[in-house]
């Protein structure tokens, strides 16, 4: 734990939210963490708007864990090789479930974050 508060990589922006799911579907998990629609997150899968773990997302029938980051693509500088996402962190699950079965977690949601272009081999 405390080794990574004093990681100057990690970036403190982020809202800790509280948010249910009904599954870990990668849309459900983005779509909850982001607020938007379902056909935004569509659009963007679409135009390869979408990153897993900073991977390019080629199915979107994928599931994410705790750990994994969920990256929506919203600007980038080709000047400077860089691209702007908005993140979520899956934090943690709960145990216990809500009443109407969804699953209680805890998301983590930077709103823009800077990270260098990934060199995707065309």
């Amino acid at each position: 734990e405390e080794e990574l508060e004093d990681d100057p990589t990690v970036v403190k922006d982020y809202k800790d939210l509280e948010k249910a799911v009904q599954s870990f579907w990668y849309d459900v998990v983005l779509k909850t963490g982001l607020d938007i629609g379902r056909n935004k997150v569509e659009d963007a899968f679409y135009k390869g708007e979408l990153r897993l773990n900073e991977e390019k997302l080629w199915k979107k029938s994928r599931t994410v864990k705790v750990g994994d980051t969920l990256d929506l693509l919203i600007g980038e500088d080709k000047e400077a090789g860089t691209e702007t996402v908005m993140r979520i962190l899956l934090k943690k699950v709960f145990e216990e479930k809500t009443e109407s079965e969804k699953y209680r977690v805890v998301l983590w949601w930077w709103k823009s974050l800077q990270l260098p272009k990934k060199r995707t081999s065309k």
